[in-house]
């Protein structure tokens, strides 16, 4: 190479500088060429009429792109591509490639995100069918509380006590609370009570105290932490039907009423404490899921319904861009957890988990209620703000 002179200082570099000018103008009319027949090919294939002049211009091109570029050919396809995207919007190149894309993937992985959705439904479901069971078993349980409670006054006041020596039905042989004062038991004063009667409460009696131990045992499958000591069954035993008719029965015959009175009581203080124990804690865990998780699941749930909807519409219509969905996610869960701060006015009849699943689904129409709320407080701050200081400025 010769000398530098002033005439020649960095000819070469000018030169190579050039060269890959022409090399990368290459590469960008090559891209722009593909997306210009991706264009094209979509609108043959939907029918949408095209320019003659812009399919020419696109065909020239592709000519072009084998024999050399020249500056007409660049020209007329960059005009050609800019005209289909005009035509077609809002379908693009990036979208029809996107879609492609979409559709080459595997069958897991394009069904992801509707089976974990599917899975999110699932929990929603099972743990709804077990609140409305728990539901159904609790108001059993209060209800049949309120029924024993003034019979067993009722049958203690009618009958008196007597001294239960079985230890199935009250262990180490105590008496119900409140038996040490002996009442009447002899068969006159029986037949002051009516037996007929005495009989009658005694049956509703057994039946209340059956069917609460029953909840409650329902409620401890339902909700396996929530269980208590089994005050019928001692631990590391299992009894027969016919243990669990000993205990829960009233006795064949009932020759000594008073006895079945005194035997049914203390079988009912034992069960009352377990069924209340066992309701209350289940209660306490219903509430706070409800309260915290439930809302956040819905809104989740909302989410992923709109980003399915928005997905099979934008394939259809081969508007599909690919981008993360993450971020809507995690504002959809921010909403479920704060949706149950905010009082919606008693107009409003719709359930706190269906405003969930709303502001989950439509994310930016809950944020867009956020800021109108902040102007509204701010706007009657700067009131309250300029009343108090204009008698300040009268004084």
């Amino acid at each position: 190479m010769a000398d530098p002179t002033p005439g020649n200082v960095g000819a070469d570099t000018v030169v190579d500088s050039g060269k890959a000018s022409d090399t990368l103008n290459a590469h960008l009319l090559k891209g722009r060429l593909a997306e210009a027949e991706l264009l094209l090919t979509y609108a043959v294939e939907t029918g949408v009429p095209v320019d003659p002049a812009v399919s020419r211009s696109i065909l020239e091109a592709g000519i072009a792109s084998h024999s050399g570029w020249t500056e007409h050919a660049a020209t007329n396809l960059l005009t050609a591509e800019a005209t289909l995207a005009a035509v077609l919007k809002p379908v693009s190149a990036e979208s029809l490639q996107s879609s492609a894309r979409y559709r080459s993937k595997s069958l897991r992985r394009r069904l992801a995100l509707p089976l974990t959705m599917g899975i999110l439904a699932a929990v929603i479901v099972l743990y709804s069918t077990a609140a409305f069971l728990f539901s159904a078993f609790s108001t059993n349980i209060r209800n049949n509380i309120a029924i024993a409670n003034p019979l067993a006054v009722k049958l203690f006041d009618e009958l008196g006590s007597a001294q239960v020596t079985n230890d199935k039905l009250c262990p180490k042989g105590e008496t119900p609370a409140g038996s040490q004062v002996t009442g009447n038991t002899d068969s006159s004063s029986q037949d002051r009570a009516q037996k007929k009667y005495v009989i009658s409460d005694l049956q509703t009696f057994a039946g209340a105290i059956r069917d609460m131990y029953g909840a409650a045992r329902q409620v401890n499958r339902l909700y396996p932490f929530a269980k208590q000591a089994d005050p019928i069954v001692p631990p590391g035993s299992k009894f027969t039907p016919m243990e669990y008719a000993e205990v829960l029965e009233l006795p064949p015959g009932l020759p000594n009423l008073a006895l079945a009175a005194a035997e049914r009581i203390c079988v009912y203080q034992r069960v009352r404490y377990y069924t209340q124990s066992t309701e209350d804690n289940a209660t306490i865990f219903t509430g706070a899921f409800a309260a915290g998780v439930l809302p956040v699941l819905y809104a989740l749930l909302g989410a992923g319904a709109y980003v399915l909807r928005r997905l099979e519409s934008q394939l259809r219509s081969r508007t599909f861009i690919n981008e993360t969905h993450s971020p809507r996610f995690i504002t959809a869960a921010i909403a479920g957890a704060v949706v149950g701060l905010f009082n919606f006015g008693q107009g409003v009849s719709v359930s706190p988990l269906a405003i969930a699943f709303l502001a989950g689904y439509a994310v930016d129409v809950f944020f867009s209620f956020l800021e109108s709320l902040i102007q509204t407080l701010s706007k009657a701050r700067s009131r309250a703000g300029s009343e108090q200081a204009a008698p300040a400025v009268k004084n």
